[in-house]
């Protein structure tokens, strides 16, 4: 089975991001006689890949490629729908509630790291990444469900 990944991209990298993440509960499954799986070895031959880019093409500072920005701009095409894991119901449903829930709540607007607008954003990411508080919502989202169905 042959996965197509078609993206827009502005580095060579993405492209390949895009197909380990794809194929990531595959890799993770395959364990190496060293101790780690084999997506963990892929993404090290990736970040090896870029640094031997980045000093073939005499790459430095802003112009430089790094594995994290790939990263961010992978999960971003996949946010903004341009790219799909290919993940299935229940594991779809997950991995877009878990991007939702990660919002940064600090990039409001007028907020500076500090200030009382910067403290009141940390303490709301701090709430909403507290496990309590993740389990009363999803029993309020239970019971509600219960009820609805009558």
């Amino acid at each position: 089975m042959a996965l197509e990944v078609t993206l827009e991209v502005s580095d060579p990298f993405t492209g390949k991001m895009a197909k380990l993440l794809q194929q990531k509960e595959k890799l993770v499954g395959k364990e190496l006689k060293d101790g780690r799986n084999q997506y963990q070895v892929e993404i090290q031959k990736l970040k090896d890949e870029i640094k031997a880019y980045n000093k073939e093409h005499n790459l430095k500072g802003k112009d430089k490629y790094k594995f994290g920005k790939v990263l961010n701009i992978t999960k971003e095409y996949e946010r903004e729908g341009k790219f799909d894991r290919g993940a299935e119901d229940k594991t779809k449903k997950k991995l877009r509630k878990k991007m939702m829930d990660k919002k940064d709540f600090s990039k409001k607007g007028g907020v500076h790291a500090g200030s009382e607008g910067g403290r009141e954003a940390k303490l709301h990411q701090k709430i909403m990444d507290d496990p309590e508080i993740k389990e009363i919502k999803q029993k309020a989202k239970k019971q509600k469900s219960v009820h609805g169905s009558r």
